[in-house]
């Protein structure tokens, strides 16, 4: 009896306790589920300055942290990559596109291409050679170099051209200075340059050398990158009727509006920039070229430049030019000659075998009668004729800004007609 009350008692009581239990667990969760509601309140409430202060974490200085390049740098070597070289091969016109613009990628290879063909007594394919590749195949030193910024310097020369009557040839060298940086190094070969013509004194220019057409558009190519320190651009200029002598002999312009906006002596200016299309960085702007350095003649000129000439000459006869017209083999080869004054070095001394070697195939292809036009200047076959210089209209005669060009009207030719209807 006892023990069965005593178990009944203990079972009552723990009864008892299971309620008293749960009651506390349940204020227990009541309370945590308050504490977290009300949380979740304030933070609500909190204005979102507070809010960002709690949880933002301590910035560390600007000075530590790494700093990116602005550029990607590119070491020698070969590059597989959307290429694009910007170029053009015929005449411009000045007043319409006064801006003239070519990257600094040069390669080896069109001249070994060049070497490889002669090897076999044949000629590459007409275009397929590119004349500012052969250009910048050799080093050139031009006294009038002048150091435009820390890493880079210009020069410029400007004759008369031996590829046309009329015309004058400006060469343009970018090279780096003995204390250019590393890293202007390595981006060396992806310069953009950019030359920004004066209507005033050049009425059309042609750059030299960008005969492929499908350089100036972006296209998968495999290019050898080099460690060049150095590029060379040739330009075939025609001046204004009386530029170089308006300001000499106070002669009387025909447009003021053009000689009051316009220098008087500068041909151009001349702007380096990044070519990537990455960066847009700009390191040169501005730099003008002085027609005041013009020669009288194209022998005057350096020995490099008539150098130069000859080499980018070769190209142009080899993809038979249509934009020359008073140069041949025999030409190219005395000017390469005589610019080396007798100091031969290994490399302009295997041009000179080199140019007398594709003399000889051009002229064995015309006398078996090839169809391809080659060892002749293009025009004796396929007249093409630079357009001659842009002369402006008295003042009086048209009002400015009122010039119109008078097309011949041709009367309508009428119909044949159909019998069969």
């Amino acid at each position: 009896m006892t023990k069965q009350t005593k178990n009944g008692f203990q079972h009552q009581l723990y009864l008892g306790l299971f309620p008293l239990v749960f009651a506390v667990c349940a204020s227990v969760n009541a309370a945590g589920i308050h504490s977290v509601e009300q949380s979740q309140l304030e933070t609500q409430t909190v204005p979102a300055t507070e809010g960002v202060k709690r949880v933002q974490a301590i910035t560390p200085e600007p000075l530590s942290l790494p700093k990116k390049p602005p550029y990607p740098p590119v070491k020698p070597g070969y590059y597989q990559g959307d290429l694009a070289i910007s170029g053009h091969g015929g005449n411009m016109v000045t007043g319409e596109t006064p801006v003239s613009q070519f990257s600094f990628i040069s390669s080896q290879a069109d001249y070994k291409a060049l070497q490889q063909a002669v090897s076999h007594d044949d000629l590459p394919q007409r275009n397929s050679i590119n004349s500012h590749q052969l250009l910048n195949r050799f080093d050139y030193q031009f006294y009038n170099t002048e150091a435009v910024s820390t890493n880079y310097a210009i020069a410029t020369e400007l004759a008369p051209s031996p590829y046309n009557q009329g015309t004058h040839l400006l060469l343009v060298n970018v090279e780096l200075t003995k204390s250019a940086s590393d890293k202007a190094a390595l981006g060396f070969n992806w310069l953009q340059a950019k030359v920004k013509f004066n209507p005033r004194l050049v009425s059309e220019y042609r750059l030299i050398g960008f005969e492929n057409a499908y350089q100036t558009s972006s296209r998968k190519r495999q290019v050898t990158v080099g460690n060049s320190r150095q590029y060379i651009a040739l330009y075939e200029l025609r001046f204004n009727e009386q530029a170089e002598y308006a300001t000499t002999k106070n002669v009387q312009p025909a447009n003021n509006s053009i000689h009051a906006r316009y220098s008087a002596k500068d041909l151009a200016v001349i702007s380096l920039s990044d070519g990537r299309s990455s960066s847009g960085q700009q390191f040169i702007d501005q730099y003008p070229i002085d027609i005041g350095q013009q020669q009288k003649f194209f022998e005057q000129s350096s020995d490099d430049f008539r150098f130069a000439a000859a080499v980018a000459g070769l190209g142009q006869l080899i993809n038979q030019n249509n934009y020359i017209h008073d140069f041949n083999y025999n030409k190219l080869i005395e000017i390469a000659i005589e610019a080396t004054d007798g100091n031969l070095d290994a490399t302009r001394s295997e041009f000179i075998a080199l140019a007398k070697s594709v003399a000889v195939i051009a002229a064995t292809k015309v006398n078996n009668g090839s169809s391809e036009r080659t060892g002749t200047p293009a025009h004796q076959q396929e007249p093409y004729p630079m357009p001659q210089p842009i002369k402006t209209k008295p003042i009086g005669q048209l009002p400015e800004g009122k010039q119109q060009l008078i097309v011949p009207v041709v009367p309508p030719q009428p119909k044949p007609v159909n019998k069969h209807i």
